[in-house]
């Protein structure tokens, strides 16, 4: 605990009547403190619940949240300095009525990082991805020097400074004979693609992107797994298909996420620019900007209120958990870090609301997670969450 401060002083605090001097102290006070006091007496209820509120923020940032706060790229939103703050730093328990602190959040960071202390560093995801070529020969982009990786049919590959994917056709036209590429991620991965018309994806971990060395026919047609983020060259004389599953994607020009991981409910289309069509077997849906569609066995639902925050975030390189459940959590921490995650009884139905740059070690996204009051043991690459 820090040192001892006059309430009437917080009081000041809160509304705003304090000089420089004691504003600087409020603030020394509130850095001092690595709890929540027991009794805040004189207060009123709001008042100890916005002293409450500050304390935490101050004690987050003094275990390292300040830097990934720094890293925060959140589009299209106009948010304050405290919501930055709060959605980097934290994720909150919105489900329940008991205070994060009497969790005993103290007690259960020691023991949570004595166990940490004892298993391996565990990174966080990055560019890393295996290129197939047409004849079987694979390329493991990560190692893969910068410049020309190989020429298939009047068609150069190449691995920019960016690490980035390039398919480039060489003056004139590309060869009749056609050959395709696949592009993979593994667990923990992340890579782009420019593929030959100028179409641009982004390839989550654990996805793939089947296409060909160049678009010849009357069609530009893509498989894929997984998540992929794409943004599609307008040709209206060749519209572009994607393919996963049992269900297309048709677009002309057009910025959409498709989610197609096999431990997922069923695969998720969001459009953010333009329009596409989507046909799972008998049933077909035409989406608009900011709509998204939820194909499963029972047809297509389409979502009008789609958060297109949430949905971007992996390209952001964030964690954006907004009403989300453990399980959900799990599957994400699992395609990022690599890891294998177990349940030790029924796993909880509390949401969890928050946001976190992807650019942590898991070690310290855990260690915001305590404070929701979430048990856990890390052992290798092993994480049991424990009821």
């Amino acid at each position: 605990m820090g040192k001892s401060i006059a309430v009437f002083l917080l009081k000041k605090y809160l509304s705003g009547d304090c000089t420089v001097a004691e504003i600087n102290e409020v603030d020394e006070w509130f850095d001092s403190m690595d709890a929540v006091p027991e009794d805040l007496v004189g207060l009123s209820d709001e008042q100890r619940k916005r002293v409450e509120d500050k304390i935490f923020e101050r004690i987050l940032l003094n275990i390292g949240v300040k830097e990934q706060q720094k890293s925060l790229l959140i589009p299209k939103k106009s948010i304050s300095i405290r919501t930055i703050l709060w959605a980097a730093a934290s994720l909150i328990l919105v489900l329940g009525t008991v205070l994060i602190w009497r969790y005993n959040a103290q007690l259960n960071l020691q023991n949570q990082q004595a166990k940490l202390h004892q298993s391996v560093h565990i990174k966080p995801g990055g560019n890393r991805a295996v290129l197939t070529l047409g004849d079987g020969s694979s390329v493991v982009l990560t190692e893969a020097k910068i410049g020309a990786l190989a020429d298939q049919q009047n068609v150069s590959v190449v691995k920019t400074a960016e690490g980035e994917l390039r398919y480039k056709i060489h003056t004139g036209s590309a060869s009749s004979k056609i050959s395709y590429n696949q592009i993979a991620t593994p667990l923990g991965g992340k890579y782009s693609v420019v593929l030959p018309d100028g179409t641009k994806a982004w390839l989550n971990a654990k996805s793939s992107l089947r296409f060909p060395t160049a678009f010849t026919g009357a069609e530009r047609v893509v498989q894929m797994t997984g998540e992929v983020y794409f943004e599609v060259a307008k040709n209206p004389d060749q519209p572009f298909k994607v393919q996963s599953g049992g269900t297309e994607i048709k677009v002309l020009g057009t910025h959409f996420n498709v989610m197609a991981y096999g431990d997922e409910a069923g695969q998720k289309t969001t459009l953010i620019e333009g329009s596409i069509h989507l046909s799972s077997g008998k049933f077909s849906q035409l989406l608009k900007p900011g709509q998204q569609a939820l194909v499963d066995p029972s047809g297509i639902k389409v979502n009008n209120n789609c958060d297109l925050e949430a949905v971007m975030a992996w390209r952001n390189d964030l964690f954006i958990f907004k009403d989300m459940e453990v399980k959900e959590i799990a599957r994400q921490l699992v395609r990022w870090y690599d890891i294998q995650v177990v349940f030790r009884g029924t796993p909880s139905k509390i949401s969890y609301t928050g946001t976190i740059s992807k650019d942590v070690e898991l070690s310290e996204l855990l260690s915001m997670l305590q404070f929701t009051g979430l048990k856990y043991e890390l052992n290798g690459h092993q994480l049991t969450i424990i009821d």
